[in-house]
């Protein structure tokens, strides 16, 4: 393969990834993540649907955290506190994943509805698509200028 055909593949290569790096969807972050799993465990807690045995699941992630045997001490600086975390997030995760998969789609389908806004509508009534609900819309007006008439007055 020749060089122009390299650089010539390689710059279509940069320019796809350019367009699917400003077009994708912004990631939600960690912490608004770890908000929504936490609420998800609280609803999966208080389900009937889900088994009492994977329920102490998360409640042995806690007794870890509070007793003072840990794999890593706590007096350890930052290390301590991410045996702690780490606990907390593998209980959680595994809740979960154990837990009865409709069930927690149908608490995840619950709190999406919940969460999309019944206040924001379309003009003709319908409910926004839910990845729509966090953008940002910007009114405006244009108007168009001829550009020969801005010469002239120049």
């Amino acid at each position: 393969m020749s060089d122009q055909n390299r650089n010539d593949n390689q710059e279509e290569h940069m320019e796809a990834s350019d367009t699917t790096l400003t077009t994708r969807v912004k990631d939600e972050g960690f912490w608004r993540e770890m908000w929504r799993q936490t609420r998800l465990v609280w609803q999966l807690l208080r389900s009937p649907e889900v088994p009492l045995y994977l329920k102490i699941l998360p409640a042995l992630a806690i007794v870890y955290i509070l007793i003072p045997t840990d794999l890593i001490p706590d007096f350890i600086p930052v290390m301590g506190q991410l045996d702690d975390l780490t606990a907390l997030l593998v209980g959680a995760k595994v809740f979960i994943e154990l837990s009865p998969q409709d069930v927690v789609a149908k608490h995840v389908r619950a709190m999406r509805q919940a969460a999309a806004s019944p206040e924001v509508e379309f003009e003709t009534g319908e409910q926004p698509h839910p990845d729509a609900i966090d953008s940002i819309i910007i009114e405006g007006d244009f108007q168009v200028v001829d550009d020969e008439n801005n010469n002239r007055a120049n």
